[in-house]
């Protein structure tokens, strides 16, 4: 990374607050304090590391706007006739964020990449040891199309039966809430998140590319659960967190098993909260109903040993149980999902319902939960 690169993404950041004013109204849209475009100085390619200047700070608290923009399918050797063949007007301010992107964002030096990235954005409370909270407000598509891919290779279980790449662009129907799969046949119900959450590793780490999770990071989750109404929490491993997202998903069957599924860009609606004293050992995550719990490895035999034993240590902790009763309880009450099926790195998790316990907890979220069924 250029040190010129790193101070005009600097300077990108001090010019944020000016862009909020100009922003896009959006009916009904959510409350926000600080806005962050997807331009070619405030993204980075694929890649998590404390390297990166921040594009903008801001307090524990604060609600940010957070446009990203998927590359997913456009051929970067002639991103214009991409879209012109998919029918796409080059008009549109998402296509003119790729385009830009794509000619004046440089690669990683070390060559590291994956799916690209807005960010990172400094919470500056955050200081290693903490645990950062990201609550997803609210989640909105940027155009009316999603690319569903796949390739040789890749990681995804049938790719010795994929002789060629292969790509097919969906079209959105915002009226009726569906990715039009065959006009006339098959319709899905939209369910949009973000594939990517994750924040810096430690800076001795190096740059992490944004392929799979870790439990260090967190990164690609490709977890339908983050939808709006929906609690990330990840570890924070160098001051102000660096908090990255992308990897934009209209909806998603669990597992993503062609490596990616429906890829779309979408502006999010994100509050961040810094929680002193609390330190994961791997990134949870929370809805209105459920707590979910991670195991990832590449062997989903060790995914599934992970994500007990993180359910089982919730279990004891939050009711005071032991071992055996926490062990029984997770196996009589809980479920597993496979939701990475993709090599490196598969990840299982699992859902405790809340409607269990007799003792509840607050939450933030009261409106109704996006689901795709």
């Amino acid at each position: 990374m250029s040190l010129s690169h790193l101070i005009l993404r600097g300077l990108a950041a001090s010019c944020l607050p000016a862009l909020v004013a100009t922003a896009f109204a959006v009916e009904d849209e959510v409350a926000y304090d600080h806005y962050v475009p997807s331009k070619w100085n405030t993204v980075s390619p694929g890649v998590y590391s404390a390297e990166y200047a921040p594009v903008i700070r801001v307090k524990s608290g604060s609600r940010v706007k957070v446009d990203t923009a998927s590359l997913s399918g456009v051929n970067r050797n002639n991103p214009r006739k991409w879209y012109q063949d998919h029918g796409i007007p080059l008009d549109l301010p998402v296509v003119q964020d790729v385009i830009e992107i794509i000619e004046k964002t440089p690669q990683h030096p070390s060559g590291l990449r994956g799916a690209l990235l807005t960010g990172p954005i400094y919470i500056e409370e955050a200081e290693p040891g903490n645990t950062l909270e990201v609550r997803v407000l609210d989640i909105r598509f940027r155009a009316p199309f999603g690319v569903n891919s796949t390739a040789p290779g890749n990681g995804h279980p049938l790719a010795d039966m994929v002789p060629r790449p292969w790509t097919q662009k969906f079209d959105l129907d915002f009226e009726r809430n569906v990715a039009i799969f065959k006009r006339g046949q098959i319709e899905l119900p939209l369910a949009p998140f973000n594939g990517q959450m994750g924040v810096a590793p430690p800076a001795d780490a190096g740059g992490f590319g944004a392929s799979p999770p870790t439990a260090t990071h967190g990164g690609n989750f490709d977890l339908q659960e983050l939808v709006r109404g929906g609690t990330l929490y990840l570890p924070v491993n160098v001051k102000g967190a660096l908090y990255f997202t992308g990897n934009g998903h209209a909806l998603q069957g669990n597992g993503e098993i062609t490596n990616p599924s429906l890829e779309v860009s979408l502006t999010t609606y994100l509050q961040f909260i810094v929680h002193k004293g609390r330190k994961l050992k791997m990134p949870q995550v929370e809805t209105p109903t459920h707590y979910v719990f991670f195991g990832m490895h590449d062997s989903l035999d060790e995914c599934m040993r992970q994500a007990t034993l993180e359910t089982v240590e919730f279990l004891q902790q939050r009711e005071g149980l032991d071992f055996y009763d926490a062990y029984a309880l997770t196996s009589t009450a809980v479920d597993f999902t496979v939701a990475r099926a993709l090599l490196p790195t598969q990840m299982v998790y699992s859902f405790v319902p809340k409607q269990m316990f007799k003792k509840q907890t607050e939450y933030w979220y009261k409106d109704v939960t996006p689901t795709k069924y």
